[in-house]
Parts: structure tokens; sequence; C-alpha cells
């Protein structure tokens, strides 16, 4: 009540809506400066604690879900935290954009596309749905955004398609292992040798397994055929995360949630990811067969993949690397080529949001 004595009455109504609006309005930006920074202080806390432990594989992926448990949290609001703290290390005193803006600016991959929207932002007073909007603009294809981007300093570029990786599944290599000849299946699994076939094959011998265990030498075989894996996919998370089961070789299988490589999908709480979801559950939806490419980019155990969708005659068809139309969808440039997702090579710790099987 103190302080209430040292504010002026306002004896006109004019005066007191002037005193509203900027009582209003100050409370407002003391508002959002204060959310702004408690979701910077929650990512800077959780980003220098991974950091601190950085050396014990997948504890960030268990500290993520244990905070959202404990503390009843939005997981994907802890992981939008992180990304923020980690791509603005510094928070000014005064930020001029609030919360709402900056949850999109971080959709952005590119550093410098990011620095310019913001500042377009600023300089244009751009409302936060109109920011939303700019961000999935800039993340589609350049046929798409062209025209609406180029007036605002943002440059437009068409999507830059992957080379796809494409081996031949059922080609394995033997490797050494504690002492021990086995033959590498991928994803940590391994086939124990005989002692027949310990003597027959050497550490880096491209080998073939037939469904009763007997090995044979991968006639024509090179190292591009390794990880290479027919599977089934079990559910689309969202457009650029699956849940797949993976066979390994005969009458092996394990059941894994895959990244496709080299892409990035708006988020599933948005329209455009709920969009890019749709699109490949379609696709899915008419495939007969799947094969991965799969590669492991980092220590943390996660795998990126180059998922291939054949589909019978008629259903679609996809223009592959070499140029020949076939039956078979690389489906990590098709999301490119339909402006569902954007080029992404470069990952963080926090890009990858664990999903449970339901």
């Amino acid at each position: 009540m103190a302080s209430a004595t040292r504010l002026a009455v306002p004896q006109t109504y004019a005066v007191l809506r002037r005193a509203v609006a900027d009582a209003l309005l100050e409370g407002q930006h003391r508002v959002d400066a204060a959310k702004l920074r408690t979701y910077w202080e929650t990512g800077w806390y959780i980003k220098e604690h991974l950091l601190a432990n950085a050396g014990r594989a997948d504890y960030g992926t268990k500290v993520m879900h244990d905070l959202a448990h404990d503390l009843h949290a939005d997981e994907r609001t802890l992981y939008e935290c992180l990304k923020f703290a980690r791509l603005y290390p510094i928070l000014g005193a005064r930020p001029e954009l609030s919360w709402a803006y900056y949850r999109r600016l971080i959709q952005i991959a590119d550093a410098a596309q990011r620095k310019i929207m913001m500042a377009a932002a600023i300089k244009q007073g751009w409302t936060s749905t109109e920011m939303a909007s700019r961000v999935a603009q800039l993340n589609a294809p350049a046929d798409a955004n062209a025209g609406s981007l180029a007036g605002n300093g943002v440059s437009a570029s068409g999507p830059d398609l992957l080379r796809p990786n494409r081996g031949t599944p059922g080609v394995y290599r033997v490797a050494l292992v504690e002492g021990a000849r086995v033959v590498d299946l991928g994803f940590a699994s391994y086939f124990d040798l005989t002692a027949d076939q310990a003597d027959a094959f050497k550490a880096g011998d491209l080998v073939n397994i037939d469904g009763n265990g007997r090995i044979a030498a991968a006639a024509d075989a090179s190292k591009a055929d390794l990880f290479n894996y027919r599977v089934e996919i079990l559910k689309v998370v969202d457009g650029d995360t699956l849940w797949i089961k993976i066979y390994l070789r005969p009458r092996q299988w394990i059941k894994h949630k895959l990244r496709l490589r080299g892409l990035d999908c708006p988020e599933l709480s948005t329209p455009e990811g709920k969009v890019a979801k749709r699109f490949v559950d379609a696709l899915v939806a008419k495939t007969t067969s799947v094969v991965i490419n799969t590669t492991k980019p980092d220590k943390y155990d996660r795998y990126l993949a180059d998922v291939f969708l054949r589909q019978a005659k008629g259903e679609g068809s996809a223009v592959m690397g070499d140029g020949a139309e076939t039956d078979e969808i690389f489906l990590n440039n098709a999301l490119l080529e339909n402006g569902q997702a954007v080029r992404k090579d470069a990952w963080e710790f926090g890009d990858w949001e664990p999903e449970l099987m339901k």
C-alpha cells in the first residue's frame, strides 16, 4: 500500500486512460521479461549440468525425462529451454522480444538466417503470430516463400536434397571384440563365431549370414553395404522420427527409434508439424517394404537413418540419386521436396526428444 500513496490520482478520464494503458503495458513488459528469463535460466541450468556430465552415455535423455516427470513439466518445453540457452548463451538485461518470438527463432537452423529474422521482427514490429508464419515460410521451399520473404531481407532457397546412402541388407563385417572374432550386426549387437568360423575369417572381412547361422563371404560387397536393414515401421512419431522394428539378421530383430538423416521437420505441436506427420503417415500406409541405412554421428548411441519405402506400381515414385525413376521413395528427400522439412546436418543433444511407445 505504501507504493500506492506515491501515485498521482488521475483527475480526468483522459489522464486515467493514459495511466491505465501505461500501467498495463509496463506490467506486461515486466511479465514477459520475467517469463523469458525463467525459460532461459531453466535452459542454462540444464545445459551446464549436461556439460558437467558429458561423459555419461544417455544421461541427458534420462535427466530430461526425470525432470519432466518430477516437476510435472512438459518435456518438449524443457528441450526448448535447453536449445534457447544454447543458441543464445547471453541474454541481455532488456531483451527486445518475448518468449513467444524466441521459441520460433530457435526453429531456424542457420545462425545467420536466425539473426536476420530477429532483426526484421524488431524493426518491423511483427506480432508473435506473424513471426510464426515467417519462420514457417522460411522453412518451406523457395517457390512457396520467395515472394513473401524477399522484401524483408530474408533469403529464400530451394530444397538442398540429400545424396542417398543405399546399400545391401544382409552384409556384415567381422570384428574383433574382447579378443574374439564376432560378426558385427550393428546397434551394439554381435553374432559369436564358432571355432571353425573364426579360423575361416579375419577381422574386417565382409560376410553374409543365413537363417541357420551359416556364414559365407559376401561376394562383391563393399563397406557401403554395411548397416543396411530390412525393417517394419511401427509408429510415425513425427515427420522426421520413426519407431522401427529392425531385422539385424534372419529371426533376430530389435525395436529402435530413429531420426531421419540430414533434415528437420517442424515441431509436432505446430500446424506445419502435423502436416509433415500426415505426409509421412500417408506414404507409409502405401508401403509394401522398407529398407534403411543407418549412421551413428556421435557418442550418445543415437542413430540417423536414410529410409527407402517401396510401393506397388502406380502408388508413387521418386527420382533417386542416379536420376532413374523407380517405385522406391527416398523418404528423406520426399520430405524436403514437398516442403515438409529443411536441411539440418549439425545436431546437438537437445535436438533429440525421447518418445515412448504407447
